[in-house]
């Protein structure tokens, strides 16, 4: 159900062309007054970096752009593109910096002084606007007229040395090598090497500066179960973690890890319970029951609108009634799962194997800026749609990990009501999902076209789990 998952099953076969993005570097160097081009003499053009598309472009751009031009430089930031501009409209750029010091340019490239550019020293007027854009942005980063402390030149530099102090009561020594995997003005994410195990350091921005507070939260409430965190920097809403030495989920072969992760996940979310007050203060979602009962209607008056508004067929367009009456039963089934008495709990609207972190005796979750409280069986119904997309529709396997889960959650319910809360829970995931960031307020978003489409293909979704779920206890009667 998540984009991630939907853009990952979307990337061609690996015995296809991998798409590409070609990236125009601005590089600055010897405090921003000197930019790198290439060319002997005007006019210049860019260097540039072919990368994977939809892989992480600070990672891929730094490794590409040292071993095209031999050159160790920091990603700043993605130029944004105007608005309404596509892709296409406009080539990308991406801003770094290099913390060379006297560094010379390769056969093909030279440093050009920023107080010589003029309207004739780019063979494209896009770079002269682009390295414009860039100075402008930088000065509003510097100044502080403009949020973004990982958009100043020399930020690296204050990161690391605050890094150092930090793990020093820990006798590690940065080893000076590190990655850097993302890359904007207000988030960061960088392992970072030392002389025994390696730290993670990550900092967000909005829309995801919910993340800083949860992370440090869990991190005091359920040691074990999220990343361990030594070190917080309040002011860029960042934080420094042990790692954790094991391979994300989805590149373990063994089943039973799966199952080991559903039973662990069982464990974190009754650790939780009666902690609703801590999580929802850290800003974790809301979506207890009676705040989902409230988004009902409303959602599907909306649905009804983009509904309309589709101009092809298939897929099928679900009609006002049929919205009318989905909505009454997701109504249904959440009075129903309040009576089975089901305890809030922690969970995780974006729960795939790339945030599970995987060892024979432990699980460690990662990510949780798309945490809620609310039904904690939803959650499971996340890491089943991962699995049943990777197992190819496994249904023993899945079975395997939900009884995994299942059996944690009898020592506290009865298995009758965990039965029951089962039943309902994949109705429940979808709503939740769809409903709660609240995106489908925001008409602007909705007129994007892609948006709209996103919302209905979940919509439909919801009214195929309803089928499946009458027809499942129409069986049981």
């Amino acid at each position: 159900m998540s984009s991630t998952a939907v853009e990952q099953n979307s990337l061609p076969s690996t015995t296809q062309p991998v798409p590409t993005d070609l990236y125009r570097i601005v590089l600055l160097h010897k405090h921003r007054t000197e930019v790198l081009v290439s060319g002997e003499r005007p006019p210049f053009t860019l260097p540039c970096v072919e990368i994977p598309k939809w892989e992480r472009v600070a990672e891929n751009v730094s490794v590409g752009f040292r071993k095209r031009y031999g050159i160790s430089a920091i990603c700043m930031f993605t130029r944004e593109l105007s608005a309404g501009a596509t892709d296409g409209d406009r080539p990308l750029y991406q801003v770094m910096e290099t913390r060379e010091g006297a560094i010379g340019a390769s056969d093909e490239t030279r440093w050009l002084p920023l107080d010589s550019i003029s309207d004739q020293s780019f063979a494209d007027e896009q770079d002269s606007l682009a390295i414009a854009d860039t100075l402008r942005q930088v000065t509003e980063f510097q100044s502080e007229a403009t949020f973004g402390p990982f958009g100043r030149p020399g930020w690296i530099e204050e990161l690391l040395s605050w890094i150092q102090q930090e793990v020093k009561p820990y006798d590690l020594r940065l080893s000076g090598e590190f990655r850097q995997l993302n890359a904007s003005p207000t988030f960061a994410l960088l392992r970072l090497e030392t002389n025994d195990q390696a730290v993670w350091f990550k900092a967000v921005g909005e829309p995801n500066l919910r993340e800083f507070e949860i992370s440090v939260t869990l991190s005091k409430l359920f040691p074990g179960f999220v990343p361990t965190i030594i070190a917080t920097h309040p002011a860029w809403h960042g934080w420094l973690t042990t790692e954790f030495a094991g391979p994300t989920l989805d590149q373990v072969p063994d089943s039973r890890a799966w199952e080991r992760t559903a039973h662990a996940l069982a464990e974190l979310q009754i650790a939780s319970i009666g902690k609703t007050d801590q999580l929802l203060e850290a800003e974790c979602r809301d979506l207890r029951v009676d705040r989902l009962m409230t988004l009902v209607d409303p959602f599907m008056e909306v649905m009804s609108q983009l509904m309309e508004q589709q101009k092809k067929t298939p897929p099928p367009v679900l009609g006002r009634k049929d919205l009318q009456t989905l909505g009454t039963r997701i109504k249904v089934a959440l009075s129903a799962w309040t009576q089975l008495k089901i305890p809030n709990a922690l969970g995780h609207l974006d729960f795939n194997p790339g945030n599970i972190l995987y060892a024979a005796d432990q699980c460690v979750f990662l990510d949780w800026a798309e945490a809620y409280v609310g039904p904690p069986f939803l959650t499971l119904q996340y890491l089943r749609e991962h699995l049943m997309r990777l197992r190819q529709k496994d249904v023993r396997f899945s079975a395997d990990v939900v009884k995994s889960y299942e059996t944690e959650w009898h020592q506290i319910l009865s298995s009758e009501n965990v039965s029951a809360a089962m039943d309902f829970a994949p109705l429940l995931a979808v709503f939740a999902y769809a409903a709660e960031p609240e995106s489908w307020r925001n008409p602007t978003m909705l007129r994007e076209p892609g948006s709209a489409a996103n919302f209905r293909t979940l919509t439909r979704r919801m009214h195929v789990e309803l089928r499946t779920l009458e027809e499942r206890r129409a069986l049981c009667c």
